[in-house]
């Protein structure tokens, strides 16, 4: 896996700098606040920020000096996972667009800061990470209480280092945003295509796609990604003050920062429904079907107003040793349970809860689902490992599964075996759906 690329375009020319004082706004932020991509997504300055969210940017590093950024880095906990590096610095200047634009959407031109930016340096000045690094950085992000990681990352090696540190930041209740990649296909690349991850495409001011944005049923939103302006980690020594780039990185930490806003109004928000908010309020692609725009280019305005969907249970879940973790459907001694949780196309297709059976006991299953989805339900076998797909897997761990067409699914099951089987809710088909509710009953009879 690699950085998104990196050779800056031509920055563009700032204003003189003047000292604000504290009832003025920062000139640095007045002249980033001015950019048409924020009115493209809603964005309106906000007077005084209630929250301060601490957003994680794991990338190249952080100059705390560019312009934009000040007061709004947190020094004292920044961390570099690269050998030799410091997250203080930033050679390649990747990392620092990225928070500036990050602290841009979040902050405005208020003078008190509306997120806090934790740096943790997990590229190298050429643009080099590995998956440790990248999980090592996710955790560490955890650890110090982020409630927002931003990936602005991009290559083609699906990594279960990496997505085992993703489910356990889910876990943990963080919001990870990534960029869906730069190639412009519909080839797969991480950190945007693994589960649980809220892939953002970049399109133009005007709504359209990038020729350049990765496609596929990962894209959940898209946001701005062309020409976006930030300041430069080279402006403290004398360089160019700005620098603009395009890509999904942009786009990504546009996302990030909208999602930071919505915390600062609402944090007691989870991270499911900040993204449903996100997904849910996103505008322009007419039957919400867009495999470059996911459900659409994110309004902001609309996000911050409407009522917050309900609360989804605990995630990651959607393979046998995660739904292990979670509270049982059916525990043992019990014989029936009732869940309601929410499925969305790729980043949460499947989600999975314990039953136990004694052997010769009977299970009933049922799930529905609504808008209109199709359902499926499986049970798998006691000590089934992580989900693969083919033929031999099914054979060696599916005890039975349900697969009719429509939004009504259900399976019975007599156990061979005592242990605990995992029943599996999956969204079937490849409709781009934001987030149906669906509801699944187990009863267990002799």
């Amino acid at each position: 896996m690699i950085a998104v690329p990196a050779t800056p375009p031509p920055a563009i020319v700032a204003p003189m700098r003047t000292s604000a004082t504290p009832h003025q706004a920062d000139p640095d932020q007045v002249t980033l606040t001015s950019q048409a991509y924020l009115r493209r997504i809603g964005w309106k300055a906000v007077a005084r920020p209630l929250n301060r969210p601490l957003v994680a940017v794991l990338d190249t590093g952080v100059a705390p000096s560019a312009a934009g950024l000040t007061n709004r880095i947190d020094t004292q906990s920044a961390k570099s996972f690269v050998m030799g590096g410091d997250p203080l610095t930033d050679p390649e200047g990747h990392g620092t667009v990225v928070s500036g634009i990050i602290v841009t959407v979040a902050s405005g031109t208020s003078t008190v800061p509306g997120v806090r930016i934790l740096p943790v340096q997990i590229v190298s000045p050429t643009g080099e990470t590995s998956p440790r690094a990248v999980a090592a950085g996710i955790h560490y992000a955890v650890s110090r209480g982020a409630r927002i990681i931003n990936l602005s990352l991009g290559g083609t090696g699906f990594s279960t280092i990496e997505q085992d540190a993703i489910n356990d930041a889910v876990r943990a209740g963080v919001l990870v945003v990534a960029a869906s990649g730069n190639a412009g296909t519909d080839r797969r690349e991480y950190p945007g295509a693994y589960r649980h991850v809220l892939a953002v495409g970049a399109t133009d001011d005007d709504g359209v796609s990038l020729v350049t944005s990765t496609r596929g049923m990962q894209v959940a939103v898209a946001a701005p990604g062309r020409d976006i302006s930030a300041g430069s980690a080279r402006g403290p020594e004398g360089g160019p003050r700005f620098e603009v780039r395009t890509g999904t990185s942009m786009a990504a930490a546009v996302v990030t920062g909208a999602a930071a806003r919505i915390l600062q109004t609402r944090p007691t928000l989870t991270a499911t429904q900040v993204t449903e908010l996100l997904m849910a309020t996103a505008r322009g692609t007419g039957d919400g079907l867009d495999r470059a725009r996911g459900t659409g280019v994110i309004d902001l305005t609309r996000a911050l107003k409407v009522t917050p969907p309900p609360v989804d249970l605990p995630e990651p879940d959607d393979d046998p040793p995660n739904a292990r973790r979670l509270p049982p459907l059916v525990p043992k001694g019990f014989s029936y349970g009732q869940r309601t949780g929410l499925l969305r196309t790729w980043a949460d297709l499947r989600d999975g809860s314990v039953v136990h059976l004694e052997t010769g006991q009977r299970l009933t299953a049922e799930a529905t689902v609504g808008r209109k989805a199709d359902v499926d339900l499986y049970l798998w076998k006691p000590d089934a490992p992580v989900y693969r797909q083919g033929a031999a897997f099914a054979r060696r761990w599916l005890a039975v599964g349900a697969v009719t067409k429509g939004s009504v699914e259900m399976l019975t099951y007599r156990a061979s075996i005592a242990g605990d089987y995992v029943l599996e809710v999956r969204l079937a088909g490849a409709v781009r759906l934001v987030r149906p509710r669906y509801t699944v009953t187990g009863t267990v009879t002799r």
